[in-house]
């Protein structure tokens, strides 16, 4: 109950006027991030392109606005609570970031707490990652990705679900711009070496030496594991 009450609290806090304008990407009846059952059954089987969004695109509108300031745009895939991405976007305003993440819930939160510390460079589209990476994001447009503290997915049965797979980093090299970085933390060392294995199996990345985050730029479950005394596994790899 206590977490349902933060809910609606976020949700409820989201439609205060008196904050700036919402951060939240809302694609409205865009067909691939608001799909129905039929809908992610075509997408998942590849029965049929998704139809086109059109220049009303909020993604395509927010992609529009970054390259006429001249600014690059980062990816927080699985963003969670917002708590890197937030950090990212108020220690580098020159840049762009773009949260993707499925529970609209979390994203409220974080876009209610980006709008009360004034942060502009920061926006979240709530939708599956994979999704939003295969026919939301424009190709060649992204200088860099960061995966932080994915779900491990640990049973065999559930390893299709995992983001580190071939497809996916498939789709991650196409939406990078040469030079592009692919930025990834675990705690779970099992799926840190599942993550050195699948990239190191692809010729067209590199693997670069990972960023020092700040702690500003740590997300809330890296914080807990620190708290705990848990190791953290972190590699990087660059577009060649």
């Amino acid at each position: 109950m206590p977490r349902d009450r933060h809910v609606f609290r976020a949700l409820r806090l989201q439609r205060d006027p008196s904050l700036p304008p919402t951060l939240e990407l809302d694609p409205g009846a865009c067909p691939v991030m608001r799909a129905d059952g039929a809908m992610k059954e075509r997408l998942e089987r590849r029965l049929e392109p998704p139809p086109p969004c059109g220049e009303a695109c909020p993604v395509r509108a927010f992609f529009a606005a970054a390259r006429a300031a001249g600014a690059d745009v980062e990816l927080d895939v699985g963003a969670g609570y917002g708590r890197f991405g937030r950090g990212r976007a108020a220690a580098h305003p020159e840049l762009r970031i773009l949260g993707i993440e499925q529970e609209g819930a979390r994203v409220a939160r974080s876009d209610v707490l980006a709008r009360k510390a004034g942060i502009r460079n920061l926006a979240y589209l709530v939708g599956e990652a994979r999704y939003a990476l295969e026919f939301c994001v424009p190709p060649d447009s992204v200088a860099a990705v960061h995966v932080l503290f994915p779900d491990p997915w640990p049973k065999d049965r559930h390893a299709r679900n995992r983001f580190f797979r071939a497809p996916n980093v498939e789709l991650v090299h196409r939406l990078l711009r040469s030079g592009g970085l692919l930025h990834a933390a675990t705690d779970d060392e099992t799926y840190f070496g599942r993550m050195l294995a699948v990239m190191e199996a692809d010729p067209r990345f590199g693997r670069v030496p990972p960023p020092a985050r700040t702690d500003a730029e740590k997300t809330d479950f890296e914080l807990k594991f620190e708290g705990r005394g848990r190791p953290v596994f972190a590699a990087s790899w660059r577009k060649l």
